[in-house]
Parts: structure tokens; sequence; C-alpha cells
């Protein structure tokens, strides 16, 4: 009568782990963000009109220069740069660029380490030494790295958009997608179910 008891409380938290567990999918397949620079055309003028400022050259030259560049209005912009991620693909341009460690270190702590996780809190839900998986994944935890994971990426996108200006020769931009979101979806859900199980084995013991 308790094992039913405990697998019928258990399957709330069951349900979220589930439901986390096939949000992990789309979060690291999925793209996650896009990261853009552009080069502005009339900054690319006002940076040749310092440089001639600059430069030790006949007064009459330099004034010429001068006013010619200061005259030139230039518009528009040209990307240079523009790339659209996702965790796995992250982790695969690393490794192609010969960081093979770095890749390694995000495909373990950030796919890995979190996937085993949500499987040793699914199995919980159904064994009766919870508490030996549930000590399992909280020494797991200690080594995941999806919240850190996600934060970076959120401080990445505003650092990225906070170098932007009007007068910058170079301009970031970052516009996160449906990855990021999933990434998102997925640890809150895994945290969430872990902590209800959590509690339903201290209630049990």
């Amino acid at each position: 009568m308790t094992t039913t008891t405990n697998r019928t409380k258990n399957l709330a938290p069951l349900i979220i782990l589930l439901l986390s567990l096939a949000l992990l999918i789309p979060g690291i397949t999925q793209p996650l963000i896009t990261l853009q620079a552009s080069l502005s055309h009339q900054a690319l003028v006002e940076t040749g009109k310092t440089l001639v400022e600059q430069q030790d050259m006949h007064p009459a030259m330099k004034s010429m220069a001068s006013q010619f560049l200061g005259s030139l209005r230039v518009n528009g912009d040209s990307l240079v740069y523009d790339k659209t991620r996702s965790i796995l693909g992250t982790a695969q341009d690393l490794w192609q660029f010969g960081y093979r460690f770095v890749a390694i270190l995000i495909l373990v702590f950030s796919v890995v380490i979190p996937a085993i996780k949500s499987i040793l809190l699914i199995a919980a839900c159904f064994s009766r030494s919870s508490g030996i998986l549930l000590k399992a994944n909280a020494v797991l935890s200690k080594w995941s790295m999806s919240d850190v994971f996600a934060m970076g990426v959120i401080i990445a996108l505003l650092a990225a958009n906070a170098a932007s200006s009007e007068s910058a020769a170079v301009n970031f931009n970052a516009q996160l997608h449906n990855g990021f979101y999933w990434f998102v979806a997925y640890c809150l859900l895994s945290s969430a179910g872990s902590q209800l199980l959590t509690r339903n084995s201290y209630e049990v013991n």
C-alpha cells in the first residue's frame, strides 16, 4: 500500500521531469543565439579623417583631405559577421577550430550531466531506494552548468547589445532564438521536479 501511495505522490514530479527531459532535446539542438557584427560606412569615414589628421604630411594636403572626408556622408552598414548556433553547434565549431577540450566541457556539463540528472530523477520516481538516486543527483548538480550556461547567454546578449552605438565602427547585435527558451524551460522544470521529488522523499522518511 505504501509503495502505491509513493508512486501516486511521485506522479506529479514524474510528469514534470519527463517534460523537462523532452525540452532538453530542442534546447540543445535548436538555434540558441545569433551574433552579428556590422561595419558602419560613416564611422569608417570618420576613422579615416582621424588617421589623416594624425599623419605627418603637408598642411595644405592634410586640410584638403580632412575637408573632403568631413564632407562625405555615407549611409548604410556592411554585415561582416553573422552566426547562428545551438549548444551542439557551438561545441561542433569549437571542435573544428581545435578547441576540443572546451567543446568536450560544453558537451559534458551542458548536455551529458543534465541528461543523466533527469534520468536519475525519473528512476527515483519508481525506485524504493530513491534516497540514493537523489543523493547522486545532488552530487551531479554541483557539476552541472545548465543554469550557469543560461545566465552566460543572457550576459552575452546584453554585452553585445551594449557594445553597439551609432559612433562605433563595428556594431554588435545578439538575438535569442527558440533553443534558448527551450533550454531555460528545461532548467526550470528540472529544478521544480527535483525539489518536489525530494520533498516527497522526506515526507515518506
